[in-house]
């Protein structure tokens, strides 16, 4: 980390949008871009960007947002690469979620119990058990392609509400709230403008696209190719979903 510091003022004055998220220390240097709330993650053995829906934006991520997200890490991750000098990578990933809105956890599994079909052993080992029931069910697998692996899990979710309290943030699972407090919360957010289109819960489909010792990294190749692979392949695999 001993040139992170110049670095860090070298992405902030090539890119204005981008500034000091919160005090860098020896493992993590964190950076926002003002504009749309990309985030960049720096420390001693990775560096890693992400994007999020902003709080209050109604809309879904457009492609112009995530065309604009792959340019930048494009971009930034060059300097990185050529100021670190570089050249061997343990692994380059990208992942994306994709949220589907319930209005409880349960809806939530529920739609995933039908995505998802009978499975033969869960039969068995509901019946093994005390003749219990399937309360949850999550679904991970990981594909290798010609070019690439893909980890994909599908599960239900549950958000953290984040209350202000003097200042501070605490997030706190949103169905623990009593509903005197998830009233108050309710109010607080729509005050500050933060009501997330993000629902309290839903099933999330979460697909991370890999290459491990990559020969090179090329961002904006990479992650284009994989959002290509997914968005090409989602349609196909769950067609007869609704």
């Amino acid at each position: 980390m001993d040139r992170c510091g110049s670095i860090i003022n070298e992405i902030m004055n090539n890119y204005p949008a981008w500034t000091q998220e919160t005090v860098p220390d020896p493992q993590n240097a964190p950076l926002i871009c003002l504009e749309n709330g990309m985030k960049l993650n720096f420390s001693t053995t990775k560096y890693d960007f992400s994007l999020e829906q902003p709080f209050g934006d109604e809309a879904d991520l457009t492609q112009s947002d995530i065309e604009k997200f792959i340019d930048q890490a494009d971009s930034i991750s060059s300097l990185i690469n050529e100021r670190l000098d570089l050249k061997i990578f343990t692994r380059i990933g990208f992942r994306i979620w994709y949220i589907f809105r319930a209005e409880t956890l349960a809806a939530a599994e529920n739609w995933i119990k039908q995505l998802l079909g009978t499975v033969p052993f869960d039969d068995q080992i509901t019946k093994a058990l005390n003749n219990g029931i399937v309360e949850a069910r999550n679904y991970a697998v990981v594909i290798a392609s010609s070019d690439r692996k893909f980890r994909i899990s599908i599960n239900g979710v549950e958000s953290y509400a984040k209350l202000d309290i003097r200042g501070n943030i605490l997030d706190v699972r949103t169905s623990k709230l009593h509903k005197d407090q998830d009233k108050y919360l309710l109010k607080q957010l729509k005050e500050k403008k933060r009501v997330a289109k993000n629902p309290h819960f839903a099933s999330m489909i979460d697909i991370d696209s890999f290459v491990e010792t990559p020969n090179s990294v090329e961002a904006k190749d990479f992650i284009g190719e994989s959002l290509r692979q997914v968005e090409e392949a989602l349609p196909k695999a769950f067609k007869n979903i609704t």
